[in-house]
Formats: C-alpha cells, sequence, structure tokens
C-alpha cells in the first residue's frame, strides 16, 4: 500500500440522521482540506450536495443519483472517484462517500471492496455510522454492526438520561467502534484514520484498526452479539478452512469479521477481513505485529451463534462467557 492514494471513508445514517450536517461541519475545518465528497441520492434530484456546495464552496463535490450505492449496476463510484482525483487542482487526502439515506451500510462497504477498480485507486478507510438520539430505533443493526465509527447527533433534542442510556446500548451493539456526539465535533484524525495503515504517518497500527481485548467474550443487545477470539498460531490454509465452514453456516446472519492471526507457517502474521460474504485480500504484517497471539473479531445476528460458538471451540479458544 502506498499513501500518495486518497482514503475513502464512507458516512451513512437514516434519512435526515444528520449525515450532511456532520460533512459540513467537518469541511469548515482547515485540516480538512483537500476532501473530496461524493454524494449518493435514492432519487433523480440531489439536495445534500447543493447544501454541502453552498456551506464548503471549495470542496470537490460529487452526485450520484437514481439509487444506492449498495445495488446500482455497473462501477459508476469508482468513475466518479476516477474523475476527482483526475480533475483536483491539488492531490486529494481523502475522499467522503455519503450514502443515500436508504442504503445499507454492510452493503456499500461489501460492494466497495469488491471494487478492485475503486481500491486501486483509493486507500479503504473508515465506515461511519450516524445515529438520530430522537429516533435511535431506525438505525438498523446491520448498518451499526459494519461501522468502525458511530456518531450520535441531536443529543441537544433529547434529556441527558435519554442520550446516555442511546449511548450504552450503540456501544453495546458495536462494542469495536469508538463512540463520538455529533455535537462535540470530532476531528478526521479521530473520526476517520481507522484502516490498517495510519492515514497520517503510513504505519501499520493493528490495534487501533482491531480494538480487540480479551479472549472469547459475548454481548447480547437487540439480536446482534459480537464476539472476541483469542487464540494460538494456526497453518492459514485450515483457519481459511475454517472460516468458510462458519461463513457458510451462520448465512446471512454474519455480518463482519476482521483479526490479526498468527501464520503456523509464515513470521508475518496477517490482517484479515470480512463484510457479510466479501472477503478482502489479506495483508502481511512485520513479525513482531500482535504479540504471536490471533485475535478476531465477529459481529453477527444472534441465530450464527452456534456457527461462531463451534468455530471458535475448533480453534482452541477460550470458554465463551456471556455478558448480560
Amino acid at each position: 500500500m502506498t499513501r500518495d492514494r486518497p482514503t475513502l471513508s464512507v458516512i451513512g445514517g437514516g434519512l435526515g440522521a444528520g449525515k450532511s450536517t456532520l460533512i459540513a461541519g467537518l469541511l469548515a475545518r482547515p485540516d480538512m482540506a483537500k476532501t473530496g465528497v461524493v454524494v449518493n441520492e435514492f432519487g433523480a434530484f440531489g439536495v445534500d450536495d447543493l447544501l454541502l456546495a453552498a456551506a464548503a464552496p471549495k470542496t470537490s463535490l460529487a452526485l450520484l443519483q437514481n439509487g444506492c450505492i449498495c445495488c446500482r449496476p455497473g462501477n459508476d463510484l469508482s468513475e466518479v472517484v476516477r474523475n476527482m482525483i483526475t480533475a483536483a487542482e491539488a492531490p486529494l487526502r481523502r475522499i467522503l462517500v455519503e450514502t443515500s439515506g436508504v442504503a445499507d451500510l454492510s452493503a456499500v462497504i461489501a460492494r466497495i471492496g469488491a471494487d478492485h477498480a475503486l481500491r486501486a485507486l483509493v486507500r479503504l478507510d473508515a465506515a461511519v455510522a450516524v445515529v438520530d438520539a430522537t429516533a435511535p430505533d431506525d438505525a438498523r443493526p446491520e448498518h451499526l454492526a459494519a461501522a468502525d465509527r458511530i456518531v450520535l447527533s441531536k443529543t441537544d433534542l433529547v434529556p441527558a438520561s435519554r442520550a446516555e442510556e442511546i449511548r450504552r446500548n450503540l456501544a453495546g451493539m458495536n462494542p469495536t467502534a469508538p463512540l463520538f456526539d455529533a455535537a462535540a465535533l470530532p476531528g478526521p484524525e479521530e473520526l476517520f484514520n481507522a484502516g490498517l495503515i495510519d492515514s497520517a504517518t503510513g504505519a501499520v497500527q493493528p490495534n487501533r484498526w482491531l480494538r480487540a481485548t480479551g479472549t472469547v467474550h459475548v454481548h447480547d443487545k437487540d439480536a446482534i452479539r459480537s464476539w472476541v477470539i483469542e487464540f494460538a498460531p494456526q497453518r492459514w490454509t485450515v483457519l481459511t478452512e475454517q472460516i468458510a465452514r462458519m461463513s457458510r453456516a451462520a448465512g446471512s446472519a454474519l455480518l463482519r469479521l476482521k483479526g490479526i492471526v498468527v501464520d503456523r507457517d509464515d513470521p508475518r502474521p496477517l490482517a484479515i477481513q470480512m463484510v457479510r460474504d466479501q472477503i478482502y485480500r489479506p495483508v502481511r504484517l512485520t513479525p513482531e505485529t500482535g504479540g504471536g497471539v490471533s485475535r478476531i473479531v465477529v459481529i453477527a445476528r444472534a441465530p450464527a451463534a452456534p456457527a461462531i460458538e463451534a468455530f471458535a471451540a475448533r480453534l482452541g479458544a477460550a470458554p465463551i462467557h456471556h455478558k448480560e
């Protein structure tokens, strides 16, 4: 991977959740210079791109309309990104993609991961889920499970006790994602820079990327569970077979998997990632990364529990402890 490609982050959320407001606030910051924005509108007429153009007239903006990125045919996004990079007066540092309000964030991430033309143009960074504090139940569990970062908006419109309750619920549904309040606008290094490669230094940041501790933990909330599985080194060929077996058994209930695993046949650990059934190409890390222990984070719906627990057992992981 090289640092000369711009990073690409996806910002998703329901209709009216505050995605455009968040992006407009970010674009006003000096450290967000050299940023491009692609707005995806489900309908034929765009509004958010006009609002962002008014808020940040010097920003490179593009509109993708008439359908969600996750299900529209062709490779429109990669073409738009290519044109944006080519037309920019100065090299872009990052590109933000604002999804339509009806898009499924996990499906968008899987679609981007499968677009090899797009991945040759950018370095994938953060998936950000924006949740409206006045309507938190509108945030789909799959949407939250796919997020690297969660931003809670409109907290000033609900009682402080309610906002804190929502924060606890969100943290339980995706304990690997840092949670921010839109009212205390996070900077780009906090909100983004979630990839395996540090966007500022180019160094590998495995702990920040994985955000996993412990052996095997389970949190059950609203039918979404998260597992952190810690196990001894495995042969990579064997581990891939075990992951495929687990994925087949879990089916569509499997939402996300990522980890750093130690290969018995190679001193360099592997960073692995999977969104739904889309497997990203593994990345070899330096031998000292990971401390000699394999960790995998899995987020899935409750029906996947038997498949994931059987997977952990086959790897020789510690017994699973349920958190209430």
